[in-house]
């Protein structure tokens, strides 16, 4: 081991703790990570600062305007008033309605938050009328809203495969390419399982009434629908869904999805739907940058050989069990129970580049690994520190931590059963 790999591998080992200890923020870590690389050697110049010229990074971030002019209009709560009127007089009936609208949510948004925080006042509207106790209907809602967050290739989650790209790039791995419907195909069947236990399971775990105080449901969503006239309304909607169909179709429209996105940011601004102004206010700054940084580490551990040393350890590992669903299974294992006690963002840029190194060290594809170490980051909803979500669910569900663990056991373990049973299918690697 050479003085710059090991040296590498002391930085990428502080950045882990870092992320794990989270009194730095993840973005300061990132760069902080990306100036040691430099400082030390283990990169130059170009490679460090190259995830800021990242074609994955324009689209990311104008993928967050375009989704941030279609949050404003009534669209979305137009479908949850609906949802409420077809579903009066049938409680089964109505969380068969909010269990669909709530995922649906999750694919637009992307933020199991924001779904939550729509549908939740719905549901408990609903529990008041028809005398349910919201213990028995706020946590399957939540549930979906984490567990099936961006499966489907629409708005800002039609470039995560362009991320996962970015990381095989800098690992110089991209004989194996990840494909816009990707994650979708790795994640449905589990979605699908999902919304079955909460619509006709889920309630069967949950207490009869809430084990605490309930909190109160004003949680400030801000009505930004009602700014816009109805000429920008259409607008946004039709520049959204022609963007996501366009990502859908890049390949037969020979259009590179950077481009996209960006025409579809510039078309919110000229169209009158978002100001300048807001337009940069909808920009992740700090998740940006933060991929920025983390794309330095693959290089870094690439160009010392510290990726081959790990991904090589791994891959001993990998030829020592000898059977692909073991080896699925605990990868997705892993980061499934740390997800529970860390945030899944951090989670993901430590497993990511591990499952890369990992399968290249073994010479298999890394698509199967790597997606299982995102569907397990995403089932973040056992523990308060989890997800920003989760707080919000015991508080109106009137749930504490053992009637959480006690309700998210069971679809969790599901959930990575099936994950790890379908990623063999799809999927396949011979160890």
């Amino acid at each position: 081991m050479d003085f710059k790999m090991l040296i590498s591998l002391v930085i990428f080992t502080a950045t882990v703790v870092s992320f794990i200890w989270r009194k730095i923020p993840m973005a300061i870590t990132a760069i902080a990570s990306m100036v040691l690389y430099y400082v030390t050697g283990c990169i130059d110049a170009k490679t460090a600062l190259s995830g800021f010229a990242n074609s994955n990074t324009m689209m990311i971030a104008s993928m967050f305007i375009v989704a941030e002019g279609f949050g404003r209009t009534r669209f979305i709560t137009r479908i949850a008033s609906l949802v409420s009127r077809i579903s009066a007089g049938s409680w089964r009936k109505a969380m068969v309605g909010y269990c669909l609208l709530t995922a649906l949510l999750s694919q637009f948004i992307q933020s199991p938050s924001a779904a939550f925080v729509i549908v939740s006042p719905i549901v408990l509207a609903s529990c008041a009328q028809m005398g349910v106790s919201p213990s028995k209907a706020i946590f399957p809602i939540g549930l979906i809203a984490i567990a099936t967050c961006g499966v489907l290739p629409i708005g800002t989650s039609a470039t995560n495969f362009a991320t996962l790209n970015g990381y095989l790039q800098m690992f110089d791995y991209t004989e194996y390419q990840f494909r816009v419907w990707d994650i979708a195909l790795a994640r449905f069947p589990a979605m699908l399982l999902v919304l079955l236990w909460c619509i006709f399971l889920a309630d069967r775990l949950a207490p009869e009434s809430p084990i605490v105080p309930l909190e109160s449901i004003a949680m400030g969503r801000k009505n930004a629908f009602d700014k816009l006239s109805p000429f920008h309304e259409w607008s946004a909607i039709l520049i959204f869904c022609i963007v996501s169909l366009s990502l859908l179709l890049s390949p037969v429209i020979n259009l590179p999805q950077w481009a996209i996105c960006m025409t579809g940011a510039i078309l919110m601004i000229v169209f009158g739907v978002l100001k300048e102004t807001e337009a940069y206010h909808a920009i992740p700054a700090g998740m940006l940058v933060l991929y920025a940084g983390s794309l330095a580490t693959g290089a870094a551990l690439t160009s010392t050989g510290a990726g081959d040393l790990i991904g090589g350890a791994l891959a001993t590992f990998g030829n020592a069990i000898g059977n692909t669903f073991v080896f699925y299974a605990i990868f997705f294992f892993v980061p499934f129970v740390l997800t529970q006690f860390m945030n899944n963002l951090a989670l993901l840029n430590i497993f990511t580049p591990v499952s890369i190194m990992t399968a290249k060290a073994l010479g298999v594809s890394p698509i199967g690994l790597c997606l299982l170490v995102q569907a397990a980051a995403l089932c973040a909803f056992m523990t308060p520190m989890a997800t920003a979500t989760a707080p919000m669910i015991m508080g109106l569900g009137g749930y504490d931590l053992r009637s959480m663990f006690r309700q998210g056991l069971i679809p969790g373990l599901l959930i990575w059963l099936v994950s790890t049973a379908w990623a063999v299918v799809v999927f396949p690697i011979a160890l």
